[in-house]
Order: C-alpha cells, then structure tokens, then sequence
C-alpha cells in the first residue's frame, strides 16, 4: 500500500509526539518540524507509509539524542497486557471456541499503538468488542484449516503489550497444532512502541518458538531488506501471520499465505478496504488478491446484513 494525501500530516504528527517524548522543544522543536516537513515533500510516493515514515525518527533520534522514547511506555504496556492475559488464559482454557476468541484478544490487542494514535485505545474495550463479534472481516476458519496441514507459522509480531496477546494465542495453538513450529520476528531496532527482543523476552514469547527479528527499524518489513534469518523464514513458512497495520501496509499484494490480523486505525486504509476505522479484521491475504477489493467489500456488506 502506497502513501497516501492524508499520511503526511499524520506521518507529521508521528514526528512530532516521538520528538516532544524525547525532551524536544521550543525552538529546537519548530527546527525539527521544518526539517521534517522538508523531508516528507521529497518523499517518493511510491514507499509504503512505514517506510516513508522512518527518516523522521532517524531525525529525532539525530536531534534529541534519544534512539528509543518509547521505552517506558513498552515496558508499561507489557506489564498491563501481562496481567489481563492472566484472566483471560483462565477464562479461554476450557471455552470449546478457545482459538476463535484467542484470535479475537489477538487483534484486540492491536489497540495498543502509538503510531497512528495519540494514544492506544482502552484494551478492556477494545477486547469486549471483539469478543461480541466486532469482526469486520473473519477468516478464522480459514486460518484454522490452513494450519491443520502446515509444518511452519511465521507470526510477525507488531507493539509491545500486544504480543502478550500473540503469546496467549499461541499458546493455544500449540496446544491444538503441535506439531506445528512457530518462528516469531519482531523489529530489528525502536520504532514507536513496536515489540523489539527485549519485549519478546518480558512477556514469555519465547516459550512457543523461535524469536528472530526482521532486521529493520521499520513500522512494518520490507522482506527484501530484511535480514536473512527473517528471509529464510518467511520463505519456508506455509502460514504466516502478520500483525498490525504496518505489517499490512508494507506486506499487502504479495503472494505468500499471509493472514493480516489489526484494527483499521486510519481513513486511508478503511476506504483501501471498504470497511469502517475502527474495524477489527482477521484477513486473508489470497482472499483479496482472487476476488479484489470489491469481492472484499461484499463480504463485508454481507457481514454487516447479517449482524443487524
């Protein structure tokens, strides 16, 4: 997915939250601003918004000296996360529909970011939608049926505190697809509250495979760039999960099994997809590229007649 009108601004207000969280200000804030601006009109509009996105960063790392603002908040994150999961683990573990409602907390959780938020939505509500069926696009049972006869899961991760989320599901997949080894990449350095090793390790990620990183400071992962642990993986993966909607923007149109788990957090890619910002999806990338996005589009009008 390419940039759009509407992500400068917002790639400008992400520029702005990371620098003022890094102790930029006064002038050295509106310098920082204009070089940004600067940076954005030479933007080639053919990148992704991840990848369009990050010189800005770079920027405020050069300026404030800070390579990773969102520290505090990840970790903060992870602990809360940590701590519903808990509940959760109890309330899922004999529930007959536990992977269904394990994959729902998994993009409930994708309501912790800080990239094209202010601020992260409430998770307790963000979940309680979910769990009552706030699926805008479900292919669940796809995802279930396609890992009855797979050997290797790439789950690519996306923020801190949400992989908790990851993990919980994972965990329940390990428990019905056992003989399925699941490699988890995160990012390669701080970028926003992405998940990073670090991350990984804090919320016991670890237990249920292998943990790799992509390589990149990026909002998302452009495979061709991406290290070659990550390449390899990504190629040698029958199933692979991508969350978050960086994930989508820079993964979407390839010809892998991919299954984009997130909720849609900006205008630009509701009306990419034909659903409404806010919308929780659990979307199979071949289901897109065989019918397009208006096949997409039905489905979800469909889904919606049902609904009411």
């Amino acid at each position: 997915m390419k940039v759009m009108a509407e992500c400068y601004p917002c790639m400008l207000d992400q520029a702005i939250r990371a620098a003022v969280l890094s102790g930029v200000k006064g002038d050295a804030l509106i310098s920082l601003m204009k070089e940004a601006t600067s940076i954005l009109s030479e933007t080639d509009p053919a990148l992704t918004p991840p990848e369009a996105a990050a010189p800005l960063y770079l920027l405020v790392a050069d300026v404030s000296g800070v390579m990773d603002p969102y520290h505090g908040l990840r970790e903060e994150g992870n602990r809360k996360a940590l701590e519903l999961v808990k509940r959760l683990r109890e309330e899922l573990r004999e529930d007959p529909h536990r992977l269904e409602k394990a994959l729902a907390t998994a993009v409930a959780g994708n309501a912790l970011d800080f990239g094209a938020r202010s601020l992260p939505l409430d998770l307790e509500q963000s979940l309680g939608r979910m769990l009552a069926g706030g699926l805008a696009v479900d292919h669940r049972q796809e995802f279930l049926r396609d890992l009855e006869d797979s050997r290797r899961l790439l789950y690519i991760c996306d923020n801190a505190g949400e992989i908790a989320f990851d993990g919980l599901l994972c965990e329940f997949l390990a428990i019905e697809y056992p003989a399925i080894e699941m490699t988890f990449a995160v990012r390669g350095g701080p970028m926003i509250n992405d998940a990073l090793l670090s991350d990984a390790r804090q919320v016991g990620l670890d237990r249920w495979g292998r943990v790799i990183t992509t390589g990149q400071a990026l909002a998302g992962v452009v495979v061709e760039r991406a290290s070659h642990e990550f390449r390899e993986a990504f190629r040698e993966a029958e199933v692979i999960v991508a969350k978050g909607q960086g994930n989508f923007e820079t993964l979407e149109g390839r010809e892998e099994n991919i299954y984009f788990l997130f909720q849609v957090k900006c205008d630009c890619v509701s009306r990419y997809l034909g659903v409404e910002r806010g919308a929780g999806l659990v979307l199979r990338a071949r289901s897109v590229q065989k019918g397009g996005r208006e096949a997409l589009s039905r489905e979800v009008g469909l889904r919606r007649g049902s609904d009411s």
